[in-house]
């Protein structure tokens, strides 16, 4: 296999201090180029759609909770790990393009619920096809196996950082 700019970053550690254990470099390193990558394809999948990841992601929340009565901002802030400030603003600019509507709550009318209109559903659907597609791209040296092995070691990466 040929070498990739994280191995030649570990052999010149090797080089300049054989004493020093740099063998995270090679997974951790990885994993940032990674998500890197992975970001930046899905972002230029997104583009056609005009759609920016957390756009993307309001509206695909927005379209899998299909709450009947509408979500409220506060839910989808928390599922973005956002402030509601900033989930406010990004609601406003969705609305804005015709893809959300804002609906008073039955039980509180000092509160909003969000639902997706025609237009925001439609969207939604057609960006998820575009980042389904972009996801199979970045995955598509991986075996189904490789990537079921890859999915549980991530998940325990994950868990690990999050719960500590």
């Amino acid at each position: 296999m040929p070498k990739d700019s994280i191995d030649r970053m570990v052999d010149e550690w090797a080089a300049s201090d054989g004493a020093l254990d740099v063998s995270a470099l090679q997974v951790v390193g990885r994993l940032f180029r990674t998500a890197g990558h992975g970001q930046a394809t899905v972002v230029e999948a997104l583009r056609p759609f005009g759609l920016s990841y957390a756009d993307f992601d309001v509206l695909n929340t927005l379209r899998r909770r299909d709450d009947p009565g509408g979500t409220h901002p506060r839910d989808l802030a928390e599922t973005a790990l956002i402030t509601s400030g900033a989930m406010t603003a990004r609601l406003d600019r969705l609305e804005r393009s015709g893809l959300v509507k804002r609906h008073s709550d039955p039980e509180d009318r000092r509160a909003v619920r969000i639902r997706l209109t025609k237009a925001g559903t439609d969207l939604a659907a057609k960006a998820l096809d575009a980042v389904l597609v972009a996801d199979e791209d970045i995955l598509s040296p991986l075996s189904p196996a490789q990537r079921r092995t890859l999915a549980a070691l991530l998940k325990k990466l994950l868990l690990h950082a999050e719960t500590g």
